[in-house]
C-alpha cells in the first residue's frame, strides 16, 4: 500500500494514540517548549494527522495554522473536528513535499514527517518545501523517530503502547516498523524510515538551513520523579530537530 493508503486504514487508530501517556508527557510537552511563544505566529503543521497540533497552536495563540497531510481519512477527521469546535485551522490534503503556502509563515512544524523519507533526495524535498513555506528569520520545528538512536536487539517499550523494530545495525533507507497498541487493546502499525543523522544535517543544509540540530525529548517536569518513565527516556526512541530560515 501507500502511504495515502495505509495511514487512511488507521486513521482512527492512529488519532486514539494521542490518548497514550507517552504522546502527552513527552512528545506533546517536547514540541511546545520548543516552539515557544505562539502569539500572533503563523503556522504550517506539515504530516498534520487528525489535527491535534493544529487545534494545539491555534489555542496557544497563532493568527493562522494550516494543517497538511497526505491522507485523506487523516484530513477529514481534521475537518470533522474543526466543525465540531471551530478554531479557524485550515486542512489541505497533500503531499508535504509539494506544498507551498499562499504567503510564507513564522513556523514550519513537522511531527513524524521526515522519517518517512527513505534516502537523501527524498529528505532533501521535504526540507526544501518546509524552506521555502517560511518568511526569512521563520523556524522550522521538528519531531522525529530518532535517527541518533535507532532501536537495538532486546529493548521493549511495549509497557508505554510503542514498539519500534529494524534491523541491527541499520542501513540507509531500512525500514523502522513502529508497533501501537492503544488504551483498549487496538494494535497498528507502520513503517518509518532509517537515515544517518549526517543525512539529516546536510539535506538541511543542502536545502538552506544554516543551524540545523537534535534536540533530546523532555519528559514533563510532573513526571520527572516517577521510575515508570526509566526505560522510554532512556532508549530515547524520540528526537526533536530545530532550524531557522536567514
Amino acid at each position: 500500500m501507500t502511504e495515502e493508503q495505509v495511514y487512511n486504514s488507521i486513521a482512527n487508530e492512529y488519532r486514539e494514540s494521542k490518548w497514550l501517556l507517552f504522546r502527552h508527557f513527552i512528545e506533546r510537552y517536547s514540541l511546545m517548549e520548543l516552539i515557544g511563544d505562539l502569539r500572533g505566529r503563523t503556522v504550517v503543521d506539515l504530516a498534520c494527522g487528525e489535527g491535534v497540533y493544529a487545534r494545539q497552536f491555534s489555542r496557544c495563540g497563532a493568527s493562522a495554522v494550516t494543517g497538511v497531510d497526505i491522507s485523506e481519512g487523516m484530513i477529514a477527521l481534521a475537518q470533522a473536528e474543526e466543525r465540531r469546535e471551530p478554531l479557524g485551522c485550515r486542512y489541505v490534503q497533500s503531499d508535504a513535499a509539494a506544498f507551498t503556502p499562499e504567503e510564507p509563515v513564522d513556523l514550519v512544524t513537522a511531527v513524524y514527517l521526515f522519517n518517512y523519507a527513505r534516502t537523501r533526495e527524498e529528505l532533501g524535498g521535504l526540507f526544501r518545501a518546509c524552506y521555502r513555506a517560511l518568511r526569512p528569520g521563520g523556524r522550522l520545528v521538528g519531531f522525529n523517530d530518532n535517527a541518533r538512536r535507532p532501536p537495538r536487539p532486546g529493548e521493549s517499550l511495549a509497557k508505554y503502547g510503542l514498539e519500534r523494530t529494524c534491523p541491527h545495525p541499520p542501513r540507509e533507507g531500512d525500514a523502522v516498523l513502529w508497533r501501537i497498541t492503544n488504551h483498549d487493546g487496538t494494535t497498528f502499525q507502520f513503517d518509518n524510515y532509517y537515515l544517518e543523522p549526517a543525512t539529516y544535517a546536510a539535506a538541511a543544509r543542502e536545502a538552506g538551513f544554516e543551524d540545523f540540530r537534535w534536540v533530546d525529548a523532555m519528559l514533563e517536569p510532573s513526571e520527572r520523579d516517577d521510575s515508570y518513565w526509566d526505560d522510554f527516556m532512556a532508549q530515547e526512541p524520540l528526537a526533536g530537530l530545530t532550524a531557522s530560515k536567514r
